[in-house]
């Protein structure tokens, strides 16, 4: 089983930003952990950057970008590409949504295990998993999904996005999620 994880944004994209954080450092940092504990039960992992860079390069269209992780992805031959990103909107919403693509049900079941292990943890607002056709669920060759953890911008999501308690857990339950689904597939 491969999977690829992509830390979302990076490089001269940092993503949505507030409280003194960026998305694209809680993507990667949640993503290498993510990474980690899926080798030590046996999988074989790649991250789409392992440094605050562009995939593509700097300043390059959204589509070149997006486009760019999904050859990655594609190239590894993965099985599962799993897209983690913070949310953001008016510093009052919070809450975990996970993505997948419609014409998918592997990426239906796939999110729902995902999100299923996420609320599990406790203390977040359940948002969903949304049938919606995002560069990243659409696009790649793998089951794809797209984990918009929490949001950047309310305080009590921004705060356990910033523990590095909340990371552990938040990348624990998403490798449970994945390999719920893998065991389930």
């Amino acid at each position: 089983m491969k999977i690829c994880i992509d830390p979302g944004h990076g490089g001269s994209d940092p993503g949505a930003g507030a409280l003194g954080i960026r998305e694209c450092d809680i993507a990667l940092i949640i993503s290498e952990k993510v990474k980690s504990l899926l080798e030590n039960v046996g999988y074989n992992v790649m991250l789409t950057r392992e440094t605050d860079v562009d995939v593509f390069n700097p300043y390059a269209s959204l589509v070149d970008e997006l486009q760019a992780r999904c050859d990655i992805s594609d190239n590894f031959e993965a099985d599962i590409i799993a897209s983690i990103h913070c949310n953001a909107f008016n510093g009052e919403a919070k809450g975990v949504e996970t993505f997948c693509y419609s014409g998918s049900p592997k990426s239906a079941q796939l999110a729902k295990c995902v999100q299923d292990q996420i609320i599990g943890l406790g203390g977040l607002v359940d948002r969903g998993v949304k049938n919606t056709p995002l560069y990243m669920t659409k696009h790649p060759i793998a089951t794809a999904i797209l984990i918009e953890l929490a949001f950047i911008d309310e305080e009590k999501d921004s705060a356990k996005l910033n523990d590095p308690v909340w990371q552990d857990k938040f990348a624990a339950s998403i490798a449970r999620g994945i390999t719920d689904y893998v065991a389930g597939a």
